[in-house]
């Protein structure tokens, strides 16, 4: 398990730099809001993570890739939403968009790995 959630980890890194690097870029030079910004990165980002997971990760659990897909992006939706409410939280609480991004992607992040180790990328039972 802990080998596994290093390499969810790696996975989840490059999604999270991505996130944070085009949501700062579309916020500030694009004057996207935040959330509008994260929204339109994380397509982008969960189609790489995705990927990632179904060829390193998750080798093993390599069937019926088009359902995995399409259950990880509405799961996606759903961490977009708790990243959302995270960063409009901290953004109230006057944290700067820089570290107000990262507390959202920090603990959406570990929710995440639990939901998508034990349902989106769990193997069929033998």
């Amino acid at each position: 398990m802990l080998r596994k959630f290093s390499l969810f980890a790696s996975g989840s890194v490059i999604g999270a730099a991505i996130d944070y690097l085009a949501t700062l870029a579309l916020a500030r030079w694009m004057s996207l809001d935040p959330a509008i910004a994260l929204a339109l990165t994380m397509i982008v980002s969960a189609t790489v993570v995705f990927l990632f997971h179904s060829r390193i990760t998750f080798h093993e659990a390599n069937d019926n890739l088009v359902r995995r897909y399409l259950i990880f992006m509405a799961w996606s939706g759903l961490v977009f939403l708790l990243r959302a409410l995270l960063l409009k939280l901290s953004l109230y609480a006057g944290l700067p968009l820089t570290v107000a991004l990262l507390v959202a992607i920090g603990v959406a992040s570990i929710i995440n790995f639990a939901v998508s180790s034990a349902v989106i990328f769990a193997k069929k039972p033998s």
